[in-house]
C-alpha cells in the first residue's frame, strides 16, 4: 500500500494538511477527520500530476509521529502500473493539445 505521511497543522478554525513526500498535495478540513478525508483526494490529484508530466512518482517515506494517508484501492493500482511501464521504458506521454 502507498502510505504517504501527512503533517496536520491547526489554522484558526481549520486543519491544513501537507505531505513531506508529495509537496503538491495540500488541502484542509474543518477538523482533523475531514482534513484526512480531503488529503486522500489531494494525494490522488497530486500523483496524477506526476503521471501527466512523465515524472517518477515520489516514494512514501516513514516519518515517525506523522499520520499517513493512502490513495483509494483503485488509485493504488495506477501508480504501480505507471511505475512498471516507466521501468520497462514503455510509457509514452499521452497526447494533449501541447504535444500534438
Amino acid at each position: 500500500m502507498l502510505d504517504y505521511p501527512v503533517r496536520l497543522t491547526p489554522d484558526g478554525g481549520s486543519v491544513i494538511v501537507t505531505s513531506p513526500d508529495v509537496l503538491e498535495a495540500v488541502t484542509f478540513g474543518a477538523d482533523e477527520a475531514e482534513a484526512l478525508f480531503m488529503a486522500v483526494d489531494a494525494l490522488e490529484s497530486a500523483l496524477s500530476f506526476y503521471v501527466d508530466d512523465s515524472r517518477p512518482l515520489p516514494e512514501p517515506s516513514i516519518q515517525p509521529g506523522l499520520q499517513s494517508v493512502s490513495p483509494s484501492a483503485l488509485e493504488c493500482i495506477k501508480p504501480g502500473f505507471y511505475r512498471e511501464m516507466m521501468a520497462q521504458g514503455k510509457f509514452e506521454k499521452p497526447l494533449s493539445p501541447k504535444n500534438k
